[in-house]
């Protein structure tokens, strides 16, 4: 502690690097900090602002000081406060670091304004006129973390903010908001902004209401940054669901499909609707690798059934057929195409029992992957022909022929 002798001489005379020493000394007298908040020199009184030991009767005066890095020191001390303050209405001290918080939050600096916010986002007994002062700041920054955390901020305020929202990003931080009302979510499906609704639509703490989905629906078919946070958005009506099915984007499908949540007709019809779009008619130009893509979407989706493997069969879809193949026999790609490239009907067989086809499918099947030459007596396979004990070792004679 520095002797009282000292403190005196520092105060009347001492140089500038003296002062701002003892101003930032936690030991020091209050009466010795509270006399150097009026210093000349600004890292003085910024030192003083920062001082966990400055009395509160030095918040007002600093927070209204003229200098930035005074007025940021003052800002950084008082955010750390303010998870601890009460309401202010029976305490000083509370009182004080509030009107202060206040003042700040009134700053014409960016980074002071933006400070505060963050600190007193989420704070209930944070002054109401102060954080509604920040939820209209035109700086997102400032703005964003109390409209989308402050719980003082009622419907009226957010629909306020819809009506007329300070910069156009503030429509986007009001989606944001976790548990927002089906009165403001439509509030922010009728400003238009397809940013905004992809944002809301996303939240999925958000109250949308059915009518509201439905429309939305309608509209995704253009907007296309809708169909995600739709697709997997909870509590999907049913007939949304169906509605997607017939035009989300492919990679989609599948997860749309997947949901557990739905009727199990709705689910059904569903994966009827995946079937009909990704194994309904033969794709030109169609690359082993989409056809591959395709057969996992449509496996994914549990669409993939011996229809579809009979359909592409007869359409001559070898690619895919084969990539079908794997995947319901759950087996490696190579070991089908290791089957197709010896045209080993037999264990061609084998998969096809493995992947719970019929007879009938897998001879559609085997005519398409391992056909017989014109000249060579046809012997057809079946199947249920193909044992047990057969199948094991063909599967693993495939497969480790497949990895040489």
């Amino acid at each position: 502690m520095t002797a009282i002798t000292d403190i005196v001489r520092i105060l009347e005379e001492g140089p500038a690097s003296e002062r701002a020493s003892l101003a930032a000394n936690p030991d020091a007298p209050p009466e010795a900090l509270y006399y150097l908040m009026a210093d000349r020199a600004p890292q003085t009184r910024a030192a003083v602002a920062a001082n966990p030991a400055s009395p509160h009767q030095t918040f007002t005066t600093l927070a209204v000081d003229d200098d930035e890095g005074v007025r940021q020191a003052l800002a950084i001390r008082l955010s750390d406060l303010a998870p601890g303050l009460s309401s202010g209405q029976q305490d000083r001290v509370a009182q004080l670091a509030w009107t202060a918080l206040a003042k700040l939050a009134e700053d014409t600096v960016e980074e002071i304004r933006a400070t505060i916010a963050e600190a007193v986002k989420d704070l209930p007994e944070a002054p109401r006129s102060m954080m509604l002062a920040l939820a209209h700041d035109t700086n997102l920054r400032v703005a964003e973390p109390v409209i989308r955390l402050c719980p003082l901020l009622t419907e009226e305020d957010l629909l306020g903010l819809v009506a007329a929202p300070p910069v156009a990003a503030t429509l986007t931080a009001i989606a944001r908001r976790p548990a927002i009302s089906e009165t403001v979510a439509d509030a922010l499906v009728a400003t238009g902004d397809p940013g905004t609704i992809t944002t809301l639509l996303g939240n999925n703490t958000a109250a949308i209401r059915e009518s509201t989905l439905d429309a939305l629906v309608v509209q995704a078919a253009e907007h296309t940054a809708w169909q995600e946070p739709l697709v997997r958005r909870p509590d999907l009506p049913p007939r949304a669901a169906l509605a997607l099915a017939r035009f989300v984007a492919e990679e989609l499908l599948a997860p749309l499909a997947e949901r557990s949540d739905l009727p199990s007709e709705i689910a059904a019809r569903i994966r009827g609707a995946v079937a009909g779009r990704l194994a309904g008619k033969p794709r030109p130009g169609e690359t082993a690798e989409d056809a591959a893509a395709r057969a996992s979407l449509l496996l994914r989706a549990r669409a993939l059934d011996e229809e579809t493997m009979v359909r592409a069969s007869r359409g001559g879809e070898a690619p895919f057929v084969a990539a079908a193949l794997a995947g319901l026999a759950e087996v490696p790609q190579g070991t089908v195409d290791h089957a197709v490239t010896t045209r080993c009907s037999k264990s061609l067989a084998g998969l096809c029992r493995k992947a719970g086809l019929s007879d009938t499918a897998a001879e559609t099947v085997i005519a398409l992957l391992a056909p017989t030459p014109p000249a060579a007596a046809t012997v057809a396979v079946a199947p249920s022909l193909v044992g047990d004990g057969e199948l094991r070792w063909r599967i693993d004679a495939l497969s480790r022929a497949a990895a040489r």
